[in-house]
């Protein structure tokens, strides 16, 4: 087997661990244990004479390690945390942020028996080599290096032993849990239709039938962009539980903001038309925007790895999204109440938030006009938004969550901090509506 190489592609993963329980009953005990240990020692410092402040480090340790050995959903909702930098406490969204690219991986003993049942007992056959140190480690599987017979090089996406066990055990728990949500004044039926939501995520990104297909039609689609590079499948050497794909080195994301302006700058400009594109001609969304998914070059090229998260975006749903733009460019409040309507994100019957609609126009319809830059390095907007909370909480009787909008709006939220973590000043308006202009 060969050895990692230290090369810019490379975003190992933490040392090996120990495979996942699949017992539901077992996840929930870490789960709800997790949970008390995390209480208990913020109200433990909370109360203690003469303490100021609240330690979060071992908090965030805490997470760091439960959350990298249970994997499956609960470590994706964790790396989802994360991209709410500023807003959790700095030691908290570090240690979240790690699981990005850092989760503890599995020992390849762990796959290599699937590996064998899939190609065959002699995986030489098909590979000359396999690095048995994985170089990526995520939710639902690892990444590993490889050449193929033929000197191709490769990757190969490999699912988890009994990933989908675990799957089916942590969702099992997430609707016990929905009755919670009702301490919020969330319908039943509106938590319902979140978890089926959640629920068909994770059956997409274990279906790699379906990811190899996903990322063939977005290969076409955008087969002649410059400065955007995207794997190739290779279906003669895919198996059920891996997915093999051409080894497309960059360098990690997360840390973009070491580039040069002008290589940021190219970078923005990319990622946001083709978020802009993927909406307006394809009608499907990459909705897995954590920075791990990402990579750049030395010349300004944007990398994309992992399309086991894609969202269609019908034209209603669409058509609500550039409905409430408009609303919020045009600090509209009329305007703004029928695009929430028709994303359904309001109480049906309730008192419209007209207050809380004044702040949002306040916040983002100066940085949504044509012709104006949205300053990345210089609006801290995670912090104004922030102090709105409290707004938000009192209007929690006017909206809810809709299920058709969960993964754009944490496309949306993910890709504001991608360009945070870019820092430069973009006319986001006008690349947007170039495309809209353009269908």
């Amino acid at each position: 087997m060969i050895t990692p190489r230290s090369d810019e592609y490379d975003r190992m993963a933490k040392p090996p661990a120990a495979p996942p329980s699949a017992s539901a009953l077992g996840r929930f005990l870490t789960l709800a244990g997790t949970a008390t240990r995390i209480g208990t020692s913020v109200l433990g410092q909370r109360l203690r004479p003469g303490r100021s402040g609240i330690d979060w480090q071992p908090v965030g340790d805490l997470l760091t390690d439960v959350l990298g050995e249970m994997k499956g959903p609960v470590l994706k909702l964790g790396q989802m945390a994360s991209q709410w930098q500023g807003v959790l406490p700095e030691p908290v969204a570090r240690a979240l942020s790690a699981l990005q690219n850092r989760v503890p991986a599995l020992p390849f003993s762990a796959l290599r028996g699937h590996l064998q049942q899939v190609y065959g007992a002699d995986l030489g056959q098909f590979f000359q080599h396999i690095d048995e140190q994985p170089f990526a480690a995520a939710s639902l599987g690892q990444v590993h290096r490889a050449i193929a017979l033929d000197g191709r090089a490769l990757v190969l996406k490999v699912q988890y032993p009994g990933i989908a066990e675990i799957c089916q055990a942590d969702l099992k728990q997430l609707r016990r849990l929905l009755p919670l949500g009702r301490l919020f004044r969330s319908p039943a039926k509106q938590l319902q239709g979140l978890h089926e939501e959640l629920t068909a995520v994770i059956e997409a990104e274990l279906d790699y039938p379906a990811e190899m297909r996903r990322l063939q039609l977005f290969r076409a689609h955008f087969a002649d962009w410059p400065g955007l590079r995207l794997p190739q499948p290779q279906e003669d050497l895919c198996r059920p539980g891996v997915l093999a794909l051409t080894e497309e080195p960059g360098l990690p994301f997360a840390d973009v903001a070491q580039a040069s302006s002008e290589v940021r700058e190219r970078l923005a400009h990319t990622l946001v038309r083709w978020l802009s594109a993927q909406a307006f001609e394809l009608g499907l969304l990459h909705a897995d925007p954590h920075p791990g998914n990402f990579a750049y070059t030395a010349a300004g090229e944007l990398v994309v790895y992992d399309f086991g998260c894609v969202r269609a975006l019908p034209a209603p749903l669409l058509a609500a999204y550039v409905h409430t733009f408009k609303a919020l460019q045009a600090r509209d409040g009329e305007q703004l109440e029928q695009g929430f309507q028709a994303l359904g994100t309001r109480q049906p019957k309730s008192t419209i938030p007209y207050g809380f609609y004044r702040q949002l126009h306040g916040l983002l319809g100066p940085l949504l006009q044509p012709g104006v830059n949205w300053d990345f390095a210089a609006t801290p907007l995670h912090e104004q938004v922030q102090r709105l909370l409290p707004d938000v909480l009192g209007a929690l009787g006017s909206l809810q969550p809709a299920p058709a909008t969960l993964l754009v709006n944490r496309t949306l939220e993910g890709h504001y901090w991608n360009l945070s973590r870019l820092g430069v000043a973009l006319p986001v308006a006008d690349l947007v509506q170039a495309h809209q202009a353009a269908r």
